[in-house]
């Protein structure tokens, strides 16, 4: 099953775009809790089960490797982030956000290299905001608010650099992108890039929320959560697209990732890769089948057919399971960019790796690297379709794993974003060019009221 079909016109790119823990008691929690060690995810062995992290400690997880250590920024009572080396067991950390900002939510955090900044984009009443910090702890100051109303804010930086942020208009509950001219500048042209169609994702309310962009062989899949996400049918499933402002297609076999007799809810999450480049999905379930919000957070591994490009994840819950690859002996696997790509003509590649002082071998035809394979000196040019599998070697640490990405040469360009210096676009909300610090009127509180599906019973 392929996530478009055949081309026929020249946004699909090609014929095909794609070509081949337990829980801790109460006293025993409260200690935890007040040393921060709530890791009580971890089996012995290398293994572990979900939940990762307590009951109740958030919903709505971002995670982002900043460094050696890892960050999971989440919806939760004290605005805390936490902290862990592995995946698995985490730490607790300092709260990021004032006390006026208690009942913020979704939060995620970006990183600016040219000006060494954190930006935090978070939900408060159902206006999007944004927040920087010098530490990806915090604290955050304040800036103000950027889109009125709207919730789940998701920046993705694009391999030219450029920023879209990604984010529901609510109370129609439609998924947006804002190309941002900085981190806190919003530019043009305001994108709508789908509203709620399938009957799973009107399920109890008809949302489409919780966005999340993933880039692999030059294709946009932007997850995203249907259903009310107060019940058990809330569900993930993803948009492809051969641009960051789309055209968008849902995939026909959505939701992707889905609750069954034993999971309930699984939704909101993201992607982040452990030390062998295996993809981990990081994401909330509840906790039973009665509506509400008691919801545990759990991790999973993503998994990708590499000859279609679909995309899926069995959530787990209790099951002891193999644990993220962090070997610090191991190399970090190689970064490819641009992350695949159509190209015209001719199309430049850069490699890179996190691991300081590791080589790095390559081939242009798909098959594992060798000690005997081409080193990388610098940005090269390749004018022709390849299959391009990279591997990092440092002397006294084991080999990294080999990373593949594809490019597709057209016998056409594709045009690039044309975007804007302002908020262009007739957007059915508040767009400001800068941060607002002055919050307008106050809002009605979104209540959209129930869709009736077709179909009814649980996906």
């Amino acid at each position: 099953m392929k996530l478009f079909p055949p081309a026929r016109s020249a946004f699909f790119l090609r014929r095909q775009i794609f070509p081949r823990l337990r829980f801790v008691p109460g006293a025993l929690f409260l200690l935890l809790s007040a040393l921060g060690l709530l890791g009580a995810a971890a089996d012995s062995g290398g293994t572990y089960r979900n939940p990762i992290l307590p009951p109740d400690t958030g919903a709505d997880p971002a995670v982002f490797r900043f460094g050696e250590k890892f960050y999971l920024y989440s919806t939760n009572a004290e605005n805390v982030v936490y902290v862990s080396e592995d995946l698995v067991n985490w730490k607790k950390g300092p709260a990021i956000l004032p006390e006026k900002f208690k009942g913020a939510w979704a939060p995620e955090v970006y990183h600016h290299e040219p000006d060494g900044k954190y930006y935090l984009y978070y939900t408060l009443k159902y206006k999007i905001g944004v927040a920087v910090a010098d530490s990806p702890e915090g604290p955050f100051e304040d800036l103000g608010f950027l889109a009125i109303p709207g919730i789940d804010a998701h920046l993705f930086k694009d391999d030219d650099g450029k920023l879209y942020l990604y984010f529901t208009h609510t109370p129609a509950f439609t998924m947006y992108c804002l190309p941002m001219r900085t981190p806190t500048e919003p530019g043009g042209p305001v994108t709508k890039c789908f509203e709620v169609s399938a009957d799973w994702e009107r399920k109890g309310h008809a949302i489409n929320e919780g966005p999340w962009m993933f880039k692999k062989d030059g294709t946009y899949y932007l997850f995203y959560s249907g259903g009310d996400g107060q019940t058990e049918f809330y569900s993930i499933g993803y948009a492809g697209a051969p641009g960051p402002l789309g055209p968008f297609k849902k995939f026909e076999g959505n939701p992707v990732i889905k609750g069954n007799d034993k999971i309930f809810g699984p939704g909101h999450g993201s992607f982040i890769a452990d030390r062998k480049g295996q993809w981990w999905h990081v994401y909330h379930q509840k906790t039973g089948t009665e509506k509400g919000w008691k919801r545990i957070l759990c991790l999973d591994p993503l998994r990708i057919d590499e000859q279609t490009g679909e995309m899926s994840s069995l959530p787990t819950k209790g099951d002891s399971q193999t644990a993220p690859a962090m070997d610090k002996d191991l190399v970090w696997p190689p970064e490819i960019t641009p992350r695949g790509a159509y190209f015209y003509r001719r199309q430049n590649i850069t490699l890179s790796c996190a691991t300081p002082g590791a080589v790095i071998r390559y081939t242009l035809d798909g098959s594992p690297p060798t000690t005997d394979s081409p080193v990388y000196q610098g940005p090269f040019e390749i004018d022709r379709s390849v299959v391009l599998t990279a591997r990092a070697y440092k002397e006294g640490m084991k080999a990294s794993e080999a990373g593949t990405m594809r490019f597709f040469r057209t016998n056409w360009e594709y045009p690039a974003p044309v975007l804007t210096e302002f908020p262009s676009g007739d957007p059915p909300f508040r767009v400001y060019s800068s941060p607002n610090p002055v919050a307008p009127p106050k809002m009605p509180f979104p209540t959209p009221s129930p869709v009736p599906a077709e179909n009814s019973a649980a996906p």
